[in-house]
């Protein structure tokens, strides 16, 4: 049964006001505002759960663990006194 006029007018306005939505809603997706939104709460979602996972290292149930925060603290120091060492060396073949 063939279409009458009026109903392929309303089937092409539904297709365009289809289509119209669809190109709202992408612009709207890649909008710099958005992105830049988008992109924060990322970060801010990774940073907030790499700090959970460290506080999680040092504080238990019990409270704080001073034994990791010992050996943190220790490796941190030896960290900085090898790079120093390093520097040191390499001020001496400079000259």
């Amino acid at each position: 049964m063939a279409k009458t006029p009026d109903e392929l007018r309303a089937e092409i306005k539904a297709a365009r006001d289809q289509l119209a939505d669809g190109v709202r809603g992408l612009s709207s997706e890649i909008h710099p505002s958005v992105i830049r939104q988008r992109t924060t709460q990322h970060v801010k979602d990774a940073a907030t759960a790499r700090v959970n996972d460290i506080k999680g290292l040092v504080v238990d149930d019990a409270g704080i663990r001073w034994d990791r925060i010992g050996t943190a603290a220790l490796a941190t120091i030896t960290l900085v006194v090898v790079i120093n060492v390093l520097r040191g060396i390499g001020r001496l073949f400079r000259h």
